[in-house]
């Protein structure tokens, strides 16, 4: 299973006095709390900062030395017992925990501790590393005084940041953005009282570190989440039209089209969006299937999708705004596009490796016989594109069987296990690597597409989305050029 969902983002915690300085304020910080364990720093290698609790005073107080030692020895545990690599990524792991323990001994505070914990994961300097405060797990600490979000309702738009200007992508039919007027290739520039420019350069330091794509993903996370909140609530929103003029918007948020899936105890409820339909392109008929998670509850959707597009000339795979999830999917899905056993990727682990393998379909979901679908498939990806889908595309690529299109995807592929500390805190630590069937090795790289085609503004402005037309004029050709 590729966990990569699962953990905090540097910088995105509670704003506490036991924090290191970070030019955070606290309204958006509330707004985020929610938000920790989504598409963010997994995805990103990004371990959580300081584990910030809700009140300084409060965390000291609590502190008891003793559990911060046993907290820190299980995780540095974890990691040496189960790290795919027992030369840790060049680490010397024995000395790092020599080199820490003093530290955590002298700590005065679990946010202190959990600092220590995250320089620790970092210096392995892969993704699928973090700690996860008690708090902010669904079933330990203050977490059953904490409701869930309510994050039913949304503006009805997403956008993608190149350079500093974050752009509008897509807006929803019938959405809020939508009866406002908003149309794609639009900037946004302010949501919920807060503005892409005053957080371009608080996140300066993520975007040194961990380069464009990283910071582009963290920055689309941010703003998307700050368009979530109870159906019928309004929030402020200011746009910058083709022209260069601005629009201030009072969006009412509108139901989104979601389904609540709660995939263990201890993570927080995720909102699952499918979509799929057909295009008329060159006088063929093509297949999309678009899809935000590898969950159970997505599998039946996306199985009815592909058999009833078995008579299409071409299928479209959508993996953009797909942070991954559940690892043995991607062999499902695979299924359906060849005619046997056929392993497009392998996940070495300490001691052993496993294959990824696809599951050849023989029945479709009436109980007929069917044969796999024969047709070209090609696959949309960009730096929202992780963990699972990265498999799934980088597989299905390394085995010639689809062609890829957009921007190269996150990078970041390892399969994790959450283990729980004994002060309730838990950390998240990757068991294996995954390389592609050619050997191709995608943490850190990413999944390159075959047709790289960069987002830019004229093509939205006009309504268009670039790499799917780029997708469907592979496809279905409407010259011989």
């Amino acid at each position: 299973m590729f966990l990569d969902e699962f953990a905090l983002s540097r910088g995105i915690g509670d704003n506490t006095a036991d924090c290191p300085p970070r030019p955070r304020d606290p309204a958006t910080m509330q707004a985020l709390r929610p938000f920790l364990f989504a598409l963010l720093s997994l995805a990103l290698g990004v371990s959580p900062s300081a584990g910030c609790t809700r009140a300084a005073s409060a965390a000291q107080a609590d502190f008891v030395p003793a559990r911060a030692r046993e907290a820190f020895e299980t995780a540095w545990q974890a990691v040496n017992d189960t790290h795919f690599d027992k030369d840790f990524n060049g680490v010397d792991w024995e000395a790092m925990r020599a080199k820490m323990l003093p530290r955590v001994e002298a700590a005065k505070s679990m946010g202190e501790v959990r600092e220590i914990l995250s320089e620790m994961l970092d210096a392995l300097g892969q993704s699928h590393f973090a700690v996860l405060p008690a708090e902010s797990l669904p079933d330990y600490g203050v977490s059953s005084e904490i409701p869930e979000e309510d994050v039913a309702g949304g503006v009805g738009f997403d956008g993608r940041l190149r350079g500093d200007v974050m752009l509008v992508v897509e807006v929803e039919d019938g959405g809020a953005a939508a009866r406002a007027g908003v149309r794609t290739g639009w900037i946004l520039k302010q949501l919920a009282g807060q503005s892409v420019a005053d957080w371009v350069p608080r996140m300066s330091d993520l975007r040194a570190a961990k380069g464009e794509r990283h910071f582009a993903y963290t920055l689309r996370e941010l703003f998307r989440k700050r368009g979530m909140g109870p159906v019928g609530s309004k929030v402020e929103a200011v746009f910058e039209d083709a022209d260069g003029k601005e629009h201030t918007f009072i969006l009412e948020r509108t139901p989104r089209d979601v389904i609540a899936h709660n995939f263990s105890s201890t993570l927080p409820t995720f909102h699952l969006a499918f979509e799929e339909r057909t295009f008329e392109h060159a006088g063929k008929r093509i297949g999309y299937v678009h899809f935000t998670n590898w969950f159970p509850p997505m599998m039946q959707p996306i199985n009815e999708a592909v058999e009833s597009m078995r008579g299409h000339d071409g299928i479209v795979i959508d993996l953009r705004g797909n942070g991954g999830g559940v690892g043995v999917m991607t062999m499902s899905l695979a299924g359906h596009f060849f005619e046997g056993r056929t392993v497009f990727g392998k996940q070495t682990m300490r001691d052993s490796t496993i294959n990824y393998i696809s599951m050849p379909r023989q029945l479709d979901s009436q109980g007929e016989f069917i044969d796999p679908y024969e047709g070209p498939i090609a696959i949309l990806i960009d730096e929202t594109t992780g963990s699972s889908s990265e498999v799934f595309a980088g597989g299905l690529q390394s085995l010639g069987r689809a062609r890829v299109f957009g921007e190269s995807s996150m990078g970041a592929v390892l399969p994790a296990r959450l283990t729980r500390l004994p002060n309730g805190d838990a950390v998240l630590h990757a068991l294996g690597d995954f390389v592609t069937v050619d050997g191709t090795r995608l943490e850190g790289r990413g999944v390159v597409p075959d047709v790289r085609v960069p987002l830019e503004r004229a093509p939205l402005l006009q309504g268009r989305d670039a790499a799917l037309d780029a997708a469907l004029e592979w496809l279905a050709p409407t010259s011989d050029d």
